[in-house]
């Protein structure tokens, strides 16, 4: 079978580089998944076929099932993940980012190896997918925020995010207009 993947191509900032996720990330992905601390607000993880993956991740071949997911994702064009690698002689993986939907306005989301949070690392790497999805045709951005984690409520205001007053399984809204960032329509 001829599958038609979505192009997700390698993005560069200054300090990093999104890399498409792929099993070749499989032991950057069991790090960040087998972290409490990283699973306490990412809400319910599932395969392809909606099965429970408990989190924190037990195993490796339980994160590899997220990157399963997503690569699913990309598959059937709605959604997929970047690896957050740190540009250098490692390319150390800090965490992944990407997108829940890829519509006018669409959902991004992110999730950072605690050893890295406070170092302005998912701010670069959010606003090189903002930029890369806007030159896709997005108009606006939004993620799900839990109300209490609020590195990451801090996280959608640095990117100009503001609260909507949706909320869906407890999580805020949160919203930028890409047409008001630049102010331009396009």
């Amino acid at each position: 079978m001829n599958e038609i993947r979505l192009h997700i191509p390698t993005v560069s900032t200054q300090r990093l580089r999104l890399d498409p996720i792929s099993l070749e990330h499989s032991k950057g992905m069991f790090d960040l998944w087998s972290d409490a601390c990283v699973c306490r607000y990412s809400g319910t993880v599932t395969d392809y076929d909606r099965n429970v993956i408990e989190m924190p991740a037990a195993s490796r071949a339980e994160s590899d099932r997220v990157i399963d997911f997503w690569l699913k994702a990309a598959i059937d064009r709605w959604g997929f993940r970047w690896a957050v690698l740190l540009a250098g002689a490692e390319d150390a993986f800090a965490g992944i980012v990407g997108f829940n939907s890829l519509l006018d306005c669409s959902e991004i989301a992110y999730h950072l190896m605690p050893r890295y949070w406070g170092k302005g690392i998912m701010t670069e790497a959010c606003k090189a997918a903002i930029a890369w999805q806007r030159g896709n045709g997005a108009s606006e951005i939004d993620a799900l925020i839990a109300p209490e984690n609020a590195p990451s409520i801090a996280l959608a205001h640095r990117l100009g995010m503001e609260p909507a007053d949706q909320l869906s399984d407890g999580s805020r809204r949160y919203r930028v207009s890409l047409r008001c960032a630049t102010g331009s329509d396009r």
